[in-house]
């Protein structure tokens, strides 16, 4: 994601792509959250797999436009309850903090969501969906990298990387992600859904994680979600670990120090 684009643009940062000297610059450069206007509809739908729920293309259908409209509407609401959980956190901000901050009415809310729980549903379902898409988009390219690999090393470094890739560098991703789940801790009630949904993106780097390793002819020795959340622990307090320092340091430096040498001694040769 290049610094003219909004946090949350991930249609524009799939194009441009990702090298390492872009998420170090851009590790310090994120902006407060909040602090540009409130969304406008042309700027906040963004077409493409970003989307949770594709907007389908007006036909002959009356209720096509209206349909467009409503999702429209939902997105929107979506992009401000993102931004005032960030501020605020989950807790704190309000139905009529998103009202106001998306430019609706309380009736228009209400007209898409039951109440500010189906909110956090529907944005945990769209975070971790637009998480898996990026996640979906790196990793073809690992069957290159291994297959191309003049080393162990140098393949397990780009497993790696893809992973980390994966994972734009937006400060106000790093804070939603923390405080949805923190208000999954808070809320039991609330937790079933947010494990759920975790659970599949996690499931789907270990799975792609099995696939490479398998393809360098290794097999691991623990349990691959054991390993998942590893990799994911990691990768986020790397990446915090630059935010906080806010100096451009590189949010990649520590995962690529640990993550290799970990995928080494989780693993072994299979056997003949």
């Amino acid at each position: 994601m290049g610094r003219g684009q909004r946090p949350g643009d991930w249609a524009a940062w799939m194009e441009t792509g990702r090298t390492a000297s872009p998420r170090a610059a851009e590790a310090g450069a994120g902006s407060v959250p909040g602090v540009e206007a409130a969304p406008t509809p042309g700027n906040v739908v963004a077409p493409g797999p970003a989307v949770l729920q594709p907007i389908a293309a007006p036909d002959h259908d009356a209720d096509a436009p209206r349909s467009a409209r409503r999702e429209a509407t939902r997105q929107r609401v979506l992009d401000a309850a993102r931004e005032i959980f960030a501020e605020m956190g989950v807790i704190g901000g309000t139905v009529e903090d998103i009202c106001e901050r998306a430019g609706f009415t309380r009736g228009a809310f209400y007209s898409n969501f039951a109440d500010k729980d189906d909110v956090v549903d529907a944005l945990v379902e769209r975070e971790h969906a637009r998480l898996l898409e990026h996640l979906d988009a790196a990793f073809p390219e690992v069957d290159r990298e291994v297959a191309e690999a003049e080393d162990l090393a140098t393949a397990l470094g780009g497993i790696v990387y893809r992973i980390l890739g994966s994972i734009p560098i937006d400060r106000q991703l790093s804070l939603i992600q923390t405080e949805l789940e923190i208000f999954a801790i808070r809320r039991p009630d609330q937790a079933g859904r947010f494990i759920e949904i975790n659970n599949r993106f996690r499931e789907r780097i270990g799975l792609l994680i099995e696939e490479a390793m398998h393809r360098y002819g290794r097999e691991l020795l623990v349990d691959a979600s054991i390993i998942t959340d590893s990799i994911v622990a990691i990768a986020e307090r790397s990446v915090r670990r630059a935010l906080l320092a806010g100096d451009g340091s590189d949010p990649d430096a520590m995962a690529s120090a640990v993550l290799p040498r970990l995928l080494l001694s989780v693993s072994r040769p299979v056997e003949a």
